[in-house]
């Protein structure tokens, strides 16, 4: 019997690890999830509605003025070689603390901030499902893939 309940008890454990460990993994990965598409000029509104524009720049667009000082500026979009994909803005924008650049870590740092959580609000209570995918989608369009440079097999940067 008590080999048994030795048997029940170590499977109840490994169970329970498994679960907790299942439940804690960094990320969860999702596939097969497609967005509506989005509106452009929505998107832009939901920039400046969300006052998006007091932190972050995006090259050749102007915004209205906010009325608060943000602690530091963060450029989006311009010409890039590898352009953020829809899953990894969204994730930025309902999970600002997922991944923090490590440019703004440093930025952080360097000005004596905790650089353990982003510095962004939490929209989730107050973006709707239609403002979170125009934002993304306006988001995407700022961006312009440079094409690389290649000269007998290696890759140029300029």
């Amino acid at each position: 019997m008590s080999t048994i309940n030795g048997l029940k008890r170590i499977s109840i454990v490994l169970l329970s690890t498994a679960a907790l460990f299942a439940c804690s993994q960094e990320g969860k990965p999702v596939r097969g999830f497609v967005l509506p598409e989005g509106d452009v000029a929505q998107g832009e509104q939901v920039f400046i509605d969300f006052n998006c524009h007091g932190c972050h720049t995006i090259p050749g667009r102007e915004f209205p003025e906010v009325d608060f000082t943000p602690p530091f500026i963060l450029e989006i979009g311009g010409e890039v070689y590898r352009v953020k994909n829809y899953g990894e803005l969204l994730t930025a924008i309902v999970n600002p603390d997922h991944i923090i650049s490590p440019k703004y870590i440093n930025m952080l740092n360097d000005a004596g901030r905790d650089a353990e959580i982003s510095p962004m609000p939490y929209y989730g209570e107050e973006m709707t499902v239609a403002e979170l995918i125009d934002l993304t989608e306006f988001l995407h369009a700022q961006y312009t893939r440079l094409q690389p440079q290649y000269y007998r097999g290696y890759y140029l940067t300029q």
